[in-house]
C-alpha cells in the first residue's frame, strides 16, 4: 500500500485541537501505556467492563511499543473516559484469520483460551485489512456524561493518536448492532461499517460476542486532518471531506503519566 507522507505539525495541532474540545467540557487527558494499572482501574468502575485478553499483559503482549491507553478525569479527579489502542503487524496475514486462530486475543491459544472457545468472521473486509492495523477498544465514559459533546471528540482523539504514533494501514473496532443503529460509529470517527465481522463464542460468558466491523483506511485517516469541521461535529457527511474547512487553536498538550 503506497504511502504518503504525514504533515505531522499539521496532526500535532489536530490532536491538540481535538484535547482542547474534551477540556473545554471538564476533562483532563492523560496518555499511558501501564495496561496492568489499566486492568486494576477497570475493577473499580462500576459500569465498566472487564477489559478484553487484546489489553490484558496476563493474555497478551501489551505495552509502550505497541499500546497507549487515555484516561480522562473531571475536576474532582474522578475517572470519566477510558480507551485504548493497540497495534499489530499483520503482514502476511489478515484480521479475519487472526479472529479465527484467537490470536487477535491471546499472544498464545492454546496457553490462555479456555476450552470450548472460538471465533468466526464473516465480514468481506476482515480478510482485507492487512499490515500495520490498529485496534480500538474499551471505549467508556461514565454515564452521566454521554453524548455526542464527549464521545465525538474524545474518540476521534483516539484516531489521530493512532495516525500520529504508528502511521498504519487499517483502524478498527466493533460495535454492537444498537451502536451502529444509532449512528456511534460516525460519531467515533469511523467513516464504514460491515456486519458480522466477530461471532465469538467464550464459555465463562453467557453470550457470544456477535458485533459491526468498524473500520478506517489510511486514506480516511490522513482525510481527516484536514476534516476540522467535520471532527467538531459542525458537518456529518463523508462526503464532506475536501470541503471541511481547516484550522485549529493553540497548541496544548496532552499530560503524560510520570
Amino acid at each position: 500500500m503506497s504511502r504518503t507522507v504525514l504533515n505531522h505539525l499539521k496532526l500535532a495541532q489536530h490532536i491538540a485541537d481535538l484535547a482542547s474540545l474534551a477540556q473545554e467540557q471538564g476533562i483532563c487527558l492523560e496518555y499511558r501505556t501501564d495496561f496492568g494499572y489499566l486492568v486494576r482501574l477497570c475493577e473499580t468502575l462500576p459500569d465498566k467492563p472487564y477489559p478484553t485478553a487484546m489489553f490484558n499483559p496476563l493474555h497478551h503482549h501489551i505495552g509502550p511499543e505497541n499500546g497507549l491507553w487515555l484516561k480522562g478525569t473531571n475536576a474532582e479527579g474522578e475517572v470519566v473516559h477510558l480507551c485504548a489502542l493497540r497495534f499489530d503487524d499483520l503482514t502476511g496475514t489478515n484480521l479475519a484469520r487472526t479472529f479465527e486462530d484467537l490470536t487477535a486475543f491471546y499472544t498464545d491459544p492454546a496457553v490462555s483460551a479456555p476450552p470450548g472457545e472460538y471465533c468466526e468472521s464473516k465480514a468481506p473486509t476482515a480478510r482485507r485489512i492487512t499490515g500495520r492495523v490498529v485496534y480500538h477498544g474499551e471505549i467508556w465514559i461514565r454515564e452521566d456524561l454521554r453524548g455526542e459533546a464527549l464521545s465525538k471528540p474524545l474518540n476521534r482523539l483516539a484516531v489521530a493518536l493512532a495516525l500520529i504514533r504508528w502511521n498504519p494501514d487499517f483502524m478498527y473496532g466493533f460495535m454492537y448492532q444498537r451502536g451502529v443503529d444509532r449512528g456511534l460509529p460516525v460519531r467515533y470517527g469511523y467513516w464504514h461499517t460491515e456486519p458480522r465481522a466477530v461471532y465469538w463464542v467464550r464459555p465463562y460468558r453467557e453470550e457470544p460476542l456477535d458485533v459491526h466491523l468498524c473500520w478506517l483506511e489510511r486514506r480516511d485517516l490522513v482525510n481527516q486532518i484536514d476534516d476540522w469541521a467535520w471532527q467538531k461535529g459542525e458537518s456529518e457527511s463523508v462526503g464532506e471531506v475536501a470541503e471541511a474547512s481547516k484550522g485549529g487553536a493553540t497548541i496544548t498538550k496532552l499530560r503524560s503519566e510520570q
